[in-house]
């Protein structure tokens, strides 16, 4: 009996690390104060780690974590931020990938990979204000004042789709954002000035 409760114990010990080994990207630069959550157990991520589905990684004020997916995707967290993978399912040369994301807090950058390859891009990141639906491009998301969520489209031929019960519109040219205040819908996308840019990058500048 006690053999039997080995191999057993061995078994599950053995089919735990097969699910936690199943990588979705890697962590590519971590600077400051960085806290990561899998499986809602805190563990330790540094460089070349590998990130697994459902992690969630929170930031302190300076702290920038960069993160490369398995499709090529490049993630950049800022600071005072968290970021969960609620979802995120790829393979290359499939038409059925997909992800799913939540900005709980904070703000990121996101330069999209192979994932949105496809026929019908199926990648959404949801927010406490709304969600950003993406297609495939180079974009900023985040909340430069409290409780206000802007997104702007930073290089990329495909649109942004922000949305909320309220209503939705969509990012079309690069240098255009949206504003999505309390109780409203998005706002008509409009020419974000220098001086709003310049903050948005702040954010997710790696700080030396």
């Amino acid at each position: 009996m006690r053999v039997l409760s080995v191999i057993f114990a061995l078994f599950i010990s053995m089919g735990v690390q097969a699910a936690d080994s199943y990588s979705i990207g890697i962590v590519t630069n971590s600077i400051g104060q960085v806290s990561w959550q899998r499986q809602d157990m805190p563990v330790q991520l540094q460089r070349g780690d590998p990130v697994s589905e459902l992690d969630q990684v929170s930031t302190g004020k300076d702290a920038r974590v960069i993160l490369r997916m398995n499709d090529g995707s490049v993630i950049t967290v800022g600071g005072s931020s968290t970021l969960a993978f609620t979802s995120w399912a790829f393979t290359e040369g499939k038409d059925d990938n997909s992800a799913n994301l939540e900005l709980v807090e904070g703000a990121f950058r996101f330069v999209t990979g192979l994932i949105t390859k496809q026929g019908e891009p199926d990648l959404t990141v949801n927010t406490p204000s709304g969600s950003i639906g993406v297609r495939g491009t180079d974009f900023w998301g985040g909340y430069l004042d409290d409780n206000v969520l802007d997104v702007i489209l930073l290089d990329g031929e495909h649109k942004l789709e922000i949305r909320n019960d309220l209503g939705v519109v969509y990012i079309t040219e690069p240098g255009y954002g949206v504003t999505v205040t309390p109780g409203s819908g998005p706002a008509a996308p409009v020419r974000w000035s220098k001086e709003k840019l310049d903050r948005a990058v702040k954010t997710i500048s790696l700080l030396e």
